[in-house]
């Protein structure tokens, strides 16, 4: 009788049992290491992309003054 296992793949103990447990582990292992990879470049850029300058800060103060001051010109109560 053959032991299956999870992937339906047979159960092997042996030096090929073992050799393919070790292809599987690196594979697992890479596969690992290339999403902490992906992981880490999408927060550098997240955070990348919150720093701002002081004149980006009051440029976006200036355009925001300015729209509330269309609205409020707009709107009548």
């Amino acid at each position: 009788e053959v032991e299956l296992s999870g992937d339906g793949s047979a159960v092997n103990t042996g030096p090929k049992g073992v050799i393919n447990d070790w292809r599987r582990f690196k594979q697992l292992e890479t596969e690992q290491r290339q999403e902490q990879r992906r992981e880490m470049e999408r927060l550098i850029k997240k955070l990348s992309m919150t720093c701002r300058s002081h004149l980006d800060e009051e440029t976006d103060k200036q355009k925001q003054k300015e729209l509330q001051e269309k609205i409020n010109g707009k709107v009548t109560w």
